[in-house]
């Protein structure tokens, strides 16, 4: 009995033994990464130009914000023709992740002086013709974290990175592009 307990401790040193002689000699090109390396994919310019009709845009640009579930807010919308305004999305919650979401997306203000508990963004959205068969889309993004105080929360406007600006621009490109 005690040389079956003897053998299984010397069996787990052993392979304890293999284990981290394995991971000391292991080429630094075959550990984690993490994202390092990989090339950025450079964003579309802001405003694009398509070679389609502005009805067309249009209506791909109201089909993008349904699959994403972006709410159209009529009464702003309704004002210019040609411009759609979201309400509001809550795109991050919580005072662990809500910098570091808000940072990828926006520059916030105040240096690193708030615990940021909340970001959200809203679009506005322009579709302008140039011609029958030109027309120009742009998109800004009002993008807003929100800190707590004594007294309550605060929503302060964040400069925007354009990182939402370009996604609804990728996806309308890859909708009139039949990649839907």
């Amino acid at each position: 009995m005690k040389g079956h307990f003897l053998r299984r401790i010397l069996l787990l040193v052993g392979l304890l033994a293999s284990v981290v002689s394995s991971a000391v000699w292991t080429p630094a090109a075959g550990q984690i990464s993490w994202g390092r390396g990989r090339e950025k994919k450079p964003m579309l310019p802001n405003p694009y130009t398509f070679n389609v009709p502005r009805d067309t845009l249009l209506e791909a640009v109201k089909h993008v914000l349904s699959d994403r579930e972006l709410v159209v807010d009529e009464q702003l919308s309704a004002e210019k023709p040609g411009r759609l305004v979201t309400k509001p999305v809550v795109f991050t919650r919580g005072a662990l992740t809500s910098g570091a979401n808000l940072e990828f997306i926006a520059r916030r203000p105040g240096g690193g002086n708030f615990t940021w508990v909340r970001g959200r963004y809203a679009l506005e959205i322009e579709v302008t013709s140039l011609d029958p068969q030109r027309t120009r889309l742009t998109v800004y993004a009002r993008i807003e974290g929100e800190y707590q105080t004594e007294t309550g929360g605060i929503w302060v406007e964040c400069p925007s990175r354009g990182v939402k600006e370009n996604e609804i621009l990728e996806a309308v490109v890859k909708y009139l592009n039949g990649e839907r």
